[in-house]
């Protein structure tokens, strides 16, 4: 089964939620990469200082098809996700972190006719507080979120860190993750040892430093 039909299966929208630096942005990001007909709905009212690397996409992150705007780091134009949706394509609610990141949900949920979401936390055990901010981020959430389990330490991420934090996942008891996330660079050590759908993705993100 791929990635797609795991996150997806019979719906077309989707949302990841979850403690800052979790990686939803990543994901996000990478999802789009993977498939053609997966959009991005970027939702994060409290961006940090982060920019997406050239991917060739950007356009479509930014719901416009002017090549020019791209680069900008957020939407410069109003739009809903129906437009996506209604065109039959993929869409993926890129929520902000921690309990503040859900503030828009209401809205969009509005804006989306009743549409069901299916609802994503995105876990990086290694986050400071992360066990205690997803049971708060959970209880905001309507119905029951399935888990994506995306251990990392940035550029210091090895086996390793992907093993360790597993094990940390499953000391916390929470339910089994859908799909463990893993730089591709280790996507073929991990695979032998994990037994969870692996998502190998690349880096796109990078902290704007002037």
């Amino acid at each position: 089964m791929s990635v797609i039909d795991i996150l997806f299966g019979s719906e077309h929208l989707i949302a990841l939620a979850g403690p800052r630096g979790s990686g939803k942005t990543e994901l996000a990001l990478n999802l789009m990469a993977h498939c053609e007909r997966v959009q991005v709905f970027d939702a994060d009212m409290y961006k940090p200082i982060m920019r997406a690397r050239d991917v060739g996409m950007g356009d479509r992150r930014e719901g416009t098809t002017v090549p020019e705007w791209k680069y900008m780091d957020t939407p410069v134009i109003e739009y809903s996700p129906e437009v996506w949706l209604s065109k039959g394509l993929n869409v993926v609610l890129d929520m902000g972190g921690g309990e503040l990141g859900l503030v828009p949900l209401n809205v969009l949920r509005s804006l989306l006719k009743g549409r069901n979401i299916n609802f994503f936390v995105v876990v990086n055990p290694y986050r400071p507080h992360s066990r205690f901010l997803i049971d708060r981020i959970v209880s905001m959430l309507p119905g029951r979120p399935s888990f994506i389990l995306n251990p990392h330490l940035l550029e210091e991420t090895d086996e390793d860190v992907v093993l360790r934090g597993l094990e940390m996942y499953e000391q916390w008891g929470l339910p089994k993750p859908v799909l463990l996330v893993v730089m591709e660079r280790l996507a073929n050590g991990i695979e032998k040892v994990a037994n969870l759908p692996l998502f190998p993705i690349q880096r796109y993100l990078t902290l704007e430093v002037s």
